[in-house]
Order: structure tokens, then sequence, then C-alpha cells
């Protein structure tokens, strides 16, 4: 493809992302894939055998190349590129990278106890620097301050770049990719970070009110972190939802809900997008996503009836999901179309639905790649 066609494609692709986004018609129906480990099992090239960035962009490009679809909802990365220079700087302690894999070692956890609760809450930032990091990473242990700090910095904002500088290098391969930036709702970050999952169930039952209080101070810490980043219509903030699928709407109205929506109101008025990957069920919650801003919001919907979904939430959020990778594994490629038609005749009137997995690609059972390309040429030649 001439340099011309692929940065025109690109632009079209840019223009197709940032419309559906503010839910208004488009040209075609748009394709968000959401994919990891599949990225090099479609390129027919072994995981292991990836020891550079300039490799796994190539792998990306190629793949786009191939699909064509709209826009990757993150870019692959194999996890000891991604994860294991992290892991060495900080000295491992709870974290390794085995098999490719990020793996946690849970008898070298220890985590935040229930009384520290006010400490977390007075001072979110310290208390994570000074106390919860070096328990998980021994390496921050009785050094100096200068010396641990050089260390996150070179870990997080070294890093960081360099992941910045590969996803520049995916898109100018011809790569759209949604993501602008990941992080977590405040009472996530609490769970995955200070109490894990025993602990924070048993805090949202036992002491509901201390929890709120750190979701708040946390998104108070979060907001510098926002100002900081820029914002772009064809582009989103990634926000895992990890807690919410567990908790009864009384619990979640109690505990989560007040960090999560002041969380979301503030990344719109900064100008940004946002991308909720809701996994599980989310039907017993509809009621508070719909109260969230009425533009900015993508959400992903893993197990949730798509057409419920749209109906629901589709004018209050820009939706996706919906493509059964079940069907992809096994079923043909006439049935893999047909479910596709299915999905545009029903959601994409109206605007604001990208066609995407209902579970990230992750291994070869996710889909045969016959069927993903059947269904990606479908969509592509597709028009509404």
């Amino acid at each position: 493809m001439s340099d011309q066609r692929q940065t025109k494609l690109f632009k079209e692709k840019q223009e197709r992302v940032a419309k559906t986004i503010r839910r208004e018609e488009v040209d075609k129906p748009p394709f968000m894939l959401s994919a990891d480990d599949y990225y090099p099992y479609y390129a027919g090239v072994e995981k292991s055998a990836v020891t550079s960035y300039d490799m796994a962009a190539d792998i990306i490009a190629k793949v786009a190349d191939d699909l064509q679809f709209d826009t990757s909802l993150f870019p692959w990365l194999p996890a000891n590129l991604f994860y294991g220079p992290k892991i060495r700087i900080l000295g491992g302690g709870t974290y390794t990278v085995r098999n490719f894999e990020k793996m946690q070692d849970p008898e070298k956890v220890r985590i935040m106890g229930p009384e520290e609760y006010p400490e977390l809450i007075k001072d979110p930032n310290t208390y994570l620097l000074e106390t919860v990091l070096p328990r998980r990473f021994e390496v921050l242990q009785d050094i100096k301050p200068e010396e641990k700090y050089n260390r996150m910095v070179e870990a997080v904002l070294g890093e960081g770049q360099k992941f910045s500088n590969y996803m520049q290098a995916c898109e100018e391969k011809g790569c759209h990719l949604t993501l602008t930036g990941i992080m977590v709702n405040p009472v996530d970050f609490l769970f995955d970070f200070f109490r894990e999952f025993t602990g924070i169930v048993s805090d949202i039952k036992r002491c509901p009110e201390l929890v709120r209080d750190a979701g708040l101070a946390i998104l108070e810490a979060y907001k510098p972190i926002i100002r900081s980043m820029s914002p772009a219509s064809d582009k989103a903030i990634f926000i895992p939802m990890h807690i919410p699928a567990f908790l009864s709407p009384r619990d979640f109205e109690k505990t989560y809900w007040p960090s999560f929506k002041g969380f979301a109101e503030y990344m719109v008025e900064q100008g940004h997008n946002v991308v909720y990957y809701f996994e599980k069920k989310y039907g017993h919650l509809f009621d508070y996503l719909q109260e969230l801003p009425k533009k900015g919001i993508i959400g992903v919907f893993q197990e949730d009836d798509m057409r419920l979904v749209k109906k629901k939430l589709g004018s209050s959020m820009a939706v996706a999901g919906g493509l059964s990778t079940t069907l992809m594994q096994h079923g043909t490629k006439e049935e893999c179309i047909d479910h596709v038609k299915g999905l545009i005749q029903d959601l994409c009137p109206g605007g604001g639905y990208f066609i995407t997995p209902d579970t990230p690609m992750m291994y070869p059972v996710d889909g045969r790649p016959e069927n993903l390309k059947a269904v990606a040429d479908y969509i592509r030649d597709c028009r509404l």
C-alpha cells in the first residue's frame, strides 16, 4: 500500500472513530479490534521470538494491514517487553514474568491493613510511595529516598515513554489505536494496590465510609495526572472495571459510585474521552451508568446483551461489543458473517456502536483466523 493511500485510510479511520464516540452516524460500521496475544498467533509468529519493540510493531502493522479494522482498543506487546524492564528496575518483589506472562507470587504480598485507611486518606501519594510500594518491591526498602524516587521515575516514566513511542510507531505503520492512557477507577486502584480482593470485599461490608473516602482521596491525587495528559477526539483513556460486577447496587452506591462518577466527570471536563471495559454483567448497574457524562464515554461490554445495552445506554454513551469469539472459533464463515449482519442491522442505526469482540482475543481458541478475516472483510466493505 502506498504511503499516500495509507495516510488517507488512516485519516478516514480517525474521523470514523471520533464520530462514533460522539454517537454520530458514520459511512460504514466501525470495527474495533480487542486483541492481545492473538496478534502474533494471527501473524504466524511465536510470541517468544518477539524480542524488540520494532518486531512487535511490525506484527501489529501486518495484522492491521490484513484485517483493515478501524481501530485497536489497545496495542499488543509481549509481557517480557512491557512488564519485564519495570520488574527488573524495581527488583521483582511480588511480580515476575514466566513463560511470557506476568505472574504474582501471593506468598510475597503484604498489603495495607484496614487500620491504615486514615493514613492513606490523609495523603495517598506519600502512603503509596513510602509504605505500600516498598512492601511489594524489596529493592525500595532501606535505600535513600533519592534512589527510591529515581527508580520509580525510571520504571514509570522511562518505560512509559518507550511504550508511548511504540504506540506512535504502530500508528505510523497504519494501525489506529484507541488508547491514549490506562488508568483504573479509584476504588479499583484501592483494590489493586492496597487491599486486594478479600480485603476490599470485607471493607465494603465492614467500613464502607472508609472505602468511599479513600476513593475520593485517590481521585484528588489523580487530577494532576489527568491535567498532564493531552486529549484527542479519536482516542480515549482506557479504564478496566474490576470490582463493580461483584457489588450489589446498594454497596456500589455507598462505596464505588462517588469517586467513579467524580472521576468520569473530571476527565470529560478536561476534554478526554473514556473507554470503560465492563467485564461480566452490568445490567444491575445500568441506572447508575445512565448518569455518567453524556459525551466522551465508550462502554465495552463483555457479557451483557448488546441490544439491551444499546437500548438502555445508547443515549448516554457509545457502546461496543457483541462479536462472539465462541462463534468465530466454532462457527462457519457464513455463520460469522450472518452474526455480524445482525449486529450491524440492530445496533448501528443512530450511530454510537463499535463492533468489537465480546472478550479480548488472547488465545488461538478465541477465533479461527479465517473467520476473523471473513468478518473483517465484510465490515470493511459494508456501507450504512
